[in-house]
C-alpha cells in the first residue's frame, strides 16, 4: 500500500493540492480505487479512495465535508487541522500535518484505509448481533426478514434487494408437486416499484430455483453481459421485462438459500446491483460506472445472514405449529365436554365468541374506567382460550347429573313408575281374589268390588300424574308439593308381604326441589366443575403469554359482591376477563334456545336479568352497559343453563 518509494517522488510535499495529486498519480499502480475527485473552483479540495470495503475520503482541513465516509483523513496545516476537527466532530477522522514526506503520507493512508476496514467489520458485527437479537425478540418473521433483507442491503451496498420463501404443496393425486417460491419481500433504492407478491415453481429454469435446489450461492458480476452471466458451470438467462418495464438494469446479482442447520432449505434471499456508494441509480452511466461485483465476503457475510432468516422461518414454523397443538388440544378438549353434556353443545363457542367481541369492545372504549385497558393479539387469544375451556371442568362431574333434564333421574323415575305397576298389578290381584271369593261361596257377582277397583286405579292415576308434574325442572307450585308429600305417605303390601312405600327419601326430596332439576348436593357437584376446571388447566405449561387462562376460566362464576362459587371471591380478586365472561355465560345461559329442561328467553328479558343481577351487585355494570350499547350480543346465539 503505497509502500514503494520512487526517485522522482519529492522529499516533501508542502500543500494540499500536492498531497493529494501525489496520491491521485500513485494510486492505479498502488493498487487503490479512486472513486471520486472533488473540485471546485479549480482548486483541488479532495478525492475519495476504495480498497474492498474499506473507504477513505482525503480532503483538505476546511471547505469540504463529504456526505459520507469509513475514515476522513484530514491534511492541512497545524491551524488548519484545528480549525477542521473543531468543525467536524467526528470520532472516524485522522489527521496529517504538511508539509511531510511522501512515505509519511502513505503510512497515513494505509492507517485510514485500515481503519476503515476495521470500522467497516464491527459495522458488520454489529449488525449480526442485531439480527439474533431480533431473533429473539420479534415472532413476526416477516419483519424479522425484513430486517435482515435490509442489513444485507447494506452490507453490501446493494441497491435492491427480495426474498422469496418456499411453499410445499401436493397434486390433485395426492403426490409431492414441485414447491413453489414465493416473492415475500422486495426492495429498490432507485425505483419506486410495486413488485406485487407472486409464486412461480422451484425449478432450475430461474436463478432462485436454481440457488434453492442446489442449495448454493450464485453471484454473477453482469447479467447484461455474455461473460457475467456463469455460475455453478452454467449460464443463467435473464428476463429483462420487469427492468424494461420499471427502466432498470439488473446487473450483478447475489442469490443465496436460506438453509437451517439441519440443511433445509427454507427460501432464498437475492440481492441486486452491489454499488460503490450508496445513491441511488437513475442513468445507463450510473448502472455501467456504479455497479460492482458483490465479493466473495459479501458472499460469506449474506451466508450468515441466510441462515439466521432460515431460523426466523424456522422459528415462526414452530411457534406456528405450538399454536396449532393448543389449538388442536383446546378444540378437542371442548369437544369432550361436548360429548360428556350435549344438551350444552355449542355453548363454549358461543361463550368465546361473546366474550371476545365483548373484549374488542371495551378495548375501543375511551371512557375513564377502561382508557388504560388494551387487548393485545395474545391477550384476546388468552380470553378466547379460557372462554372456550370454561366449562373444562365438567369431565369431573358425573355424567348422570350433567345430563339430568328432570327431577328424577331416569333409573329414578323408571323406580317409581313401576312401583306404581306394581300397585296396579295388586289391586287386579285383589279383585279378582274377592271375584273368586264370591265364585266359591256361590254368591252372584254384585258390582262392588269391580267399583272400588275402577276408583284405586283412578286415584293411583292422579298420584301417578302428581309425580309426572312435580318432576318437571319448573318453579313448585305449593298444592303440587302438598299433593307430593300426600303420595309420599302411601303405602301398600307387596304380594310377597312387604311394605312398598311408592316414593322413598331421596325421591321425595328431588320432587321437592323448588327450581330446576338438581339437588343441592348434585347442584354442588355441578358447581365443583369450576374448581375442577381451574385444577385441570393449572397442570397444563401455558407460557407466558396464557399464563391468565387457569384464573380467567376459574373466576368466570365468581360475583363482584362475593356471592359466587367455588371461592366466592369479591371485586377486586375477579379480574376484567372473567367479568366479561359472566356476562357472556348468563346471556348464554338464558337465551339458549336448545335445552331440553327449559325454554329459551328473549333477549330483551334477558337482558333485564342480567341487568337485575348488575343492580345485586353480581356482574360489573360498567361492562354490561358496553355489551348492551354496542350490541355485542348480535354477534352470537344462546348458550347453557348448566353454563
Amino acid at each position: 500500500m503505497l509502500n514503494r518509494m520512487h526517485a522522482t517522488e519529492p522529499s516533501s510535499l508542502r500543500s494540499v493540492e500536492e498531497a493529494l495529486a501525489w496520491i491521485v498519480e500513485h494510486a492505479a499502480r498502488e493498487g487503490l480505487e479512486l472513486e471520486r475527485i472533488h473540485d471546485f473552483g479549480g482548486a483541488l479540495v479532495g478525492l475519495e479512495l476504495r480498497r474492498g470495503r474499506a473507504r477513505v475520503v482525503v480532503t483538505r482541513g476546511v471547505g469540504f465535508t463529504p456526505r459520507e465516509f469509513g475514515v476522513l483523513l484530514v491534511l492541512g496545516t497545524a491551524q488548519d487541522l484545528c480549525e477542521a476537527l473543531a468543525e467536524l466532530g467526528s470520532r472516524r477522522v485522522m489527521t496529517q500535518t504538511l508539509p511531510a514526506p511522501p512515505a509519511l503520507l502513505r503510512h497515513g493512508v494505509r492507517e485510514a484505509l485500515a481503519v476503515a476496514d476495521a470500522v467497516g467489520r464491527a459495522r458488520v458485527a454489529d449488525q449480526l448481533v442485531e439480527v439474533g437479537m431480533a431473533l429473539n425478540l420479534e415472532r413476526n418473521p416477516r419483519r424479522v426478514l425484513e430486517r435482515i433483507l435490509g442489513y444485507a442491503r447494506e452490507i453490501t451496498a446493494a441497491d435492491a434487494g427480495s426474498i422469496y420463501t418456499i411453499r410445499r404443496r401436493k397434486a390433485e393425486d395426492g403426490s409431492r408437486a414441485p414447491p413453489l417460491a414465493r416473492l415475500m419481500i422486495a426492495h429498490n433504492d432507485s425505483r419506486d416499484a410495486d413488485y406485487t407478491e407472486f409464486s412461480f415453481p422451484v425449478s432450475e429454469d430461474s436463478i432462485v430455483g436454481a440457488s434453492i435446489l442446489s442449495g448454493r450461492s450464485i453471484n454473477l458480476s453482469d447479467l447484461y453481459s455474455s461473460t457475467g452471466r456463469t455460475a455453478l458451470g452454467r449460464t443463467f438467462t435473464h428476463d429483462r421485462s420487469l427492468d424494461e418495464r420499471f427502466g432498470y438494469q439488473t446487473r450483478s446479482m447475489l442469490t443465496v438459500p436460506m438453509c437451517t442447520p439441519e440443511g433445509e432449505v427454507l427460501g432464498a434471499f437475492q440481492l441486486i446491483n452491489a454499488k460503490r456508494d450508496r445513491l441511488p441509480l437513475h442513468s445507463p452511466r450510473d448502472f455501467d460506472r456504479r455497479v460492482v461485483t458483490f465479493s466473495e465476503q459479501d458472499e460469506l457475510l449474506c451466508a450468515s445472514l441466510a441462515t439466521q432468516g432460515a431460523v426466523a422461518l424456522e422459528n415462526a414454523n414452530l411457534y406456528r405449529d405450538i399454536q396449532a397443538l393448543f389449538e388442536g388440544f383446546v378444540r378437542a378438549s371442548v369437544l369432550a365436554i361436548e360429548q360428556r353434556d350435549p344438551t350444552t353443545s355449542g355453548h363454549s363457542e358461543r361463550v368465546a365468541g361473546l366474550t371476545v367481541a365483548l373484549a374488542q369492545t371495551v378495548d375501543r372504549v375511551s371512557s375513564a374506567r377502561f382508557a388504560d385497558i388494551r387487548f393485545s393479539t395474545e391477550a384476546l387469544r388468552e380470553i378466547e382460550y379460557a372462554a372456550l375451556l370454561h366449562d373444562f371442568g365438567k369431565v369431573g362431574v358425573r355424567e348422570e347429573i350433567l345430563v339430568k333434564a328432570k327431577k328424577l333421574h331416569p333409573s329414578q323415575l323408571a323406580l317409581v313408575m313401576a312401583r306404581f305397576e306394581h300397585l296396579r298389578t295388586v289391586l287386579k290381584v285383589r279383585l279378582l281374589e274377592a271375584q273368586l271369593a264370591r265364585a266359591r261361596a256361590g254368591q252372584p257377582e254384585d258390582g262392588v268390588a269391580a267399583r272400588e277397583y275402577a276408583e284405586a286405579l283412578a286415584t293411583v292415576e292422579d298420584w301417578r300424574a302428581v309425580v309426572a308434574q312435580a318432576n318437571e325442572p319448573t318453579i313448585l307450585a305449593e298444592e303440587v308439593g302438598s299433593r307430593i308429600h300426600h303420595v309420599a305417605a302411601q303405602s301398600f303390601e307387596a304380594v310377597d308381604g312387604r311394605r312398598v312405600h311408592l316414593l322413598e327419601g331421596p325421591e321425595l326430596d328431588a320432587l321437592l326441589i323448588r327450581r330446576g332439576s338438581l339437588t343441592p348436593a348434585e347442584r354442588a357437584e355441578v358447581q365443583s366443575h369450576v374448581s375442577h376446571t381451574y385444577e385441570f388447566l393449572s397442570k397444563i405449561p401455558w407460557g407466558r403469554a396464557l399464563a391468565g387462562v387457569p384464573e380467567i376460566a376459574g373466576k368466570h362464576h365468581e360475583y363482584l359482591n362475593g356471592s359466587g362459587y367455588p371461592r366466592g371471591v369479591a371485586a377486586p380478586a375477579i379480574p376484567i376477563q372473567a367479568r366479561m365472561m359472566t356476562i357472556a355465560d348468563i346471556f348464554d345461559a338464558l337465551t339458549a334456545a336448545d335445552r331440553p329442561y327449559k325454554k329459551a328467553v328473549p333477549v330483551d328479558r334477558a337482558l333485564d336479568i342480567l341487568g337485575l343481577e348488575a343492580k345485586a351487585g353480581k356482574i360489573d355494570p360498567e361492562i354490561l352497559d358496553v355489551f348492551i350499547a354496542a350490541r355485542v350480543f348480535e354477534d352470537g346465539e344462546g348458550g347453557s343453563e348448566r353454563a
